[in-house]
């Protein structure tokens, strides 16, 4: 086609579209009627242009670099694990649920260990080099990892060929358990030595996951999660670790909440900031390279409205995806207060599967680059991101600002905030403030009759139960 048909027109700018808008407002004021404010503060405009997005073109850099090309032949673009949550108690039990999870649709594991298991036992006719495997002891990190590389070699599995990594976090460890700093470094330091003859197995987590479930907005997730990993640097420089032996082993896990757009841009930006803060340290990583493990949320469920529990899910993990998540984790719809049960562990191994083999996610790698509200978005939170650690470093670091109990206050008051909008139905939340079931009521009216208000009801169930509220987080 050699006629340019779009020359005959004049171009639109920005200001011009404004000014229709308020016309076609009869009055109305544009920035009240049109303009809303996230959590964070951002002003969110009713639409975006290439003109918002101008002082941002270094994000090009980052478009479809999410996850390595397929080695196999005929795969799909898009990569990510399908992972399953099994908490361990007994060892032939949790086996059980780990095959039919495995042959049913997961291509991940996550094992929850309370203490040390028998691997023998509890990964019986699993085979590593096919699925990811991830252990998040709650307890003895090294023995735990040890065990499992002590299994490995008895059942013949080569090293190389193990995918996965050990979920452990020592700034959540410091927060939940008071573990002293220096135990942390020790423990991280082992970790990172142990890990090295596992070259697809990452043994170091940071967990902005731990900030997000106990109510903080996306700043302050990455903020604090990201300056807590500076000084990790520092700490493990002093005890010679190479900072590219860090960033190897690194993963980054983090939770999707139920604002669509702000999340898919937290997804984007963690590669971007990550890949940014190697660069500081004269590293040159691949943005591929980075591994994002993500969950859906604990903050969006609610206790009362079970069913619209799985739409959340299904949002969320399409945030995860389109961000660019590597491994996800979909919590079950009745995870506030209900055991495991068949159905609920389905559902939520199903969602992930059928956005990719029904929605076909994994049809296309980055869907969601060059969208201007997207870049926008993940330009802004990144000034205010990169001028909270600034903030953070001139208290002395994350040490020292959590020492001081900064960080936890901080995130106590927005915790409040986003609780009283709920309270006061400044912000809608289907099946807890507005559109309740008749079910829903009645059970709501039930409990009201034991000394609860309706309004504290609403909100206890909304936002972290006390089971899921850090001790850290006041």
């Amino acid at each position: 086609m050699k006629k340019r048909l779009l020359d005959d027109f004049e171009p639109t700018s920005k200001e011009d579209w404004i000014a229709q808008a308020i016309k076609d407002l009869k009055g109305k004021n544009f920035e009240e009627t049109l303009v809303s404010q996230s959590l964070e503060g951002f002003a969110i405009q009713p639409f975006y242009t290439r003109e918002d997005t101008a002082e941002y073109l270094g994000l090009k850099e980052f478009h479809h670099k999410i996850n390595p090309k397929p080695e196999v032949p005929g795969s799909q673009a898009r990569v990510w694990s399908n992972t399953v949550r099994i908490s361990v108690n007994s060892e032939k039990e949790s086996n059980v649920v780990i095959l039919d999870s495995l042959q049913n649709g997961a291509d991940g594991i996550v094992l929850d260990l309370k203490g040390l298991v028998d691997f023998s036992i509890l990964l019986k006719g699993v085979q590593p080099s096919y699925i990811q495997i991830f252990l998040e002891p709650k307890e003895n990190p090294i023995q735990v990892f040890g065990d499992f590389k002590s299994w490995l070699m008895s059942e013949g599995h080569g090293f190389s060929a193990v995918f996965g990594g050990v979920i452990w976090d020592g700034s959540v460890q410091f927060l939940t358990r008071s573990t002293e700093r220096k135990e942390v470094r020790r423990v991280c330091k082992e970790l990172v030595g142990m890990g090295k003859e596992l070259p697809h197995f990452r043994s170091l987590t940071i967990q902005s996951s731990h900030y997000h479930n106990s109510g903080a907005n996306v700043v302050q997730e990455l903020a604090f999660s990201l300056g807590f990993l500076i000084d990790l640097i520092d700490d493990l420089n002093s005890e010679k670790i190479d900072t590219s032996e860090l960033f190897g082993n690194l993963i980054f896990q983090t939770a999707v909440g139920a604002d669509y757009f702000m999340e898919i841009a937290k997804v984007k930006l963690i590669r971007i900031m990550l890949q940014k803060l190697a660069s500081l340290y004269q590293l040159a990583i691949n943005p591929e390279e980075i591994f994002i493990y993500v969950q859906t949320g604990f903050w969006s469920k609610s206790g009362v409205d079970l069913q619209t529990n799985m739409l959340r899910n299904t949002t969320e993990a399409m945030s995860a995806i389109l961000g660019g998540c590597n491994a996800l984790e979909v919590l079950r719809h009745d995870v506030v207060g209900h055991e495991p049960s068949g159905f609920s562990l389905r559902m939520s191994r199903n969602i992930s599967n059928i956005l990719k083999e029904e929605s076909y996610f994994d049809r296309v790698l980055d869907p969601v680059a060059g969208s201007y509200f997207l870049e926008k978005l993940i330009g802004e939170i990144f000034e205010k991101v990169q001028n909270r650690l600034v903030e953070i470093e001139d208290l002395g670091g994350w040490w020292d600002a959590v020492g001081k109990n900064l960080l936890q206050a901080e995130i106590k008051e927005t915790r409040k905030y986003r609780q009283q909008m709920v309270m006061e139905g400044k912000k809608v939340k289907v099946g807890v403030n507005r559109y309740l079931s008749g079910k829903e009521n009645a059970v709501l009216s039930s409990e009201a009759e034991n000394n609860e208000s309706i309004e504290q009801l609403k909100i206890s169930r909304e936002s972290c139960l006390s089971e899921f509220v850090d001790p850290s987080m006041p």
